[in-house]
């Protein structure tokens, strides 16, 4: 079985700005959610 090194290489860069795209999206919705519930939170009366 033969490994195209190069070839790997590059598709692993490919891979992990995938990953990585991914990940910033996840981030983004987390950080919206997050807002959203703040801003439509119940406010307190004390």
């Amino acid at each position: 079985m033969h490994i195209d090194v190069p070839a790997f290489l590059s598709s692993l860069k490919i891979m992990v700005e995938g990953w990585l795209g991914i990940f910033a999206v996840m981030a983004v919705i987390i950080v919206v959610i997050k807002l959203l519930g703040r801003a439509t939170a119940e406010k307190k009366d004390t």
